[in-house]
């Protein structure tokens, strides 16, 4: 029997404790690999998961992993590769996802807060295009995990980006207009959470520094409501300082991207997670 997740660690009690941080709706998904690369390699090839979940505890030790892993996939298409990091490892990790060595990076559960790697990985199952995904939408709480699961498909995405300043609205207007994407603006952080839940937008892109609320506060409040909390959210910073970094992904933001970014960087960044801007 497949699964649909892959689970990488350095030990079964590693691996275990991680499966365990993903809670309960996930019986029956998930496998679990250790040992050597080539024996993760054989396990991926023998599972041929939608999702490999790396947490071999360095990051290096996972950039090692997914680049055996795709390698072994050829022309074909790999799996979707998640790695767990550290607060130390963001940048890095970040660096590596954006050179297309990992698809995303999650917050390790055991620095961070635990309940947001299922709704990451739930999130991750849809990216991957997951047959069963469904069946993985709901969490433990019964609450659907997925922002758009009960609602009809669109014909294109919709990005809500909840940022105060006209030239950043102007420049990613522009950027994205030659693509297949709905935009929305939202420029009062105090308004902006009952604006998500009006929307239901596909992607969010939150500005940190807002007027009436700031954007790392409402991005806790979003992934604090199960009805919301699978909706990606892209932090943008004037500031690549470690602290909003990490702050970021304590709050539950899957990336950032930093002010000034250029239209490309804009359109790889969210590429990651709205296949109709790859």
């Amino acid at each position: 029997m497949t699964a649909q997740i892959l689970v990488v660690a350095e030990t079964d009690l590693a691996a275990r404790t991680i499966v365990e941080r993903l809670g309960r709706g996930f019986e029956g998904a998930v496998a679990v690999a250790t040992g050597t690369l080539r024996e993760i390699v054989a396990a991926a090839a023998e599972q041929r998961p939608g999702i490999v979940l790396l947490g071999l505890g360095t990051t290096g030790a996972n950039e090692r992993a997914a680049r055996a892993l795709r390698d072994a996939a050829g022309g074909g298409r790999a799996p979707l590769l998640l790695t767990l990091c550290g607060a130390g490892d963001i940048a890095e990790a970040n660096r590596l996802a954006t050179d297309g060595v990992f698809d995303h990076y999650l917050p390790h559960p055991d620095e961070f807060d635990p309940g947001r790697l299922a709704v990451s990985v739930r999130l991750g199952l849809r990216l991957a295009g997951s047959a069963s995904v469904e069946a993985f939408a709901t969490g433990a709480d019964g609450n659907s995990g997925t922002a758009a699961s009960d609602a009809s498909p669109r014909e294109r995405p919709v990005i809500l980006m909840v940022e105060d300043d006209e030239f950043t609205h102007q420049l990613v207007a522009v950027t994205l207009a030659s693509h297949d994407v709905e935009l929305v603006f939202e420029s009062d952080g105090s308004l902006a959470l009952e604006r998500v839940r009006e929307v239901r937008p596909d992607l969010v892109l939150m500005d940190v520094m807002l007027p009436g609320r700031d954007g790392l506060d409402l991005t806790q409040s979003l992934k604090g409501d199960p009805a919301l909390a699978a909706i990606p959210v892209v932090m943008v910073t004037g500031e690549a300082r470690r602290e909003i970094l990490v702050r970021s992904m304590e709050a539950g933001a899957v990336d950032f991207i930093v002010k000034p970014f250029t239209p490309d960087a804009l359109v790889a960044k969210l590429g990651r997670f709205l296949p109709a801007l790859r």
